[in-house]
């Protein structure tokens, strides 16, 4: 696996679900399937990261195909830890 999730929590707001947690990169690509139907918007932070360059996309693959339900990190340093929020269906 490319990324170690942990601390990840649901809820749901309104008619959205709502999924935070930290995510820690293990390599410098990855994806996350959180289970949605679509996800409508990402909010990555940084909690400790050595690359300065990595690129999150909501509703893809690491190579940019279109994947609904998925998050794509690439440009990571193995042990850099993100802080996710993801609202989706």
């Amino acid at each position: 696996m490319a990324f170690t999730v942990t601390k990840g929590q649901q809820t749901v707001m309104g008619n959205q679900r709502v999924w935070q947690g930290v995510i820690t990169a293990d390599a410098a690509t990855g994806v996350v399937s959180f289970g949605m139907t679509n996800i409508y918007a990402v909010a990555a932070t940084p909690a400790s990261a050595a690359s300065s360059v990595w690129n999150v996309q909501k509703n893809a693959l690491a190579a940019g195909t279109a994947s609904a339900g998925d998050v794509s990190i690439t440009g990571c340093t193995s042990g850099d830890d993100f802080e996710l929020v993801v609202w989706g269906a």
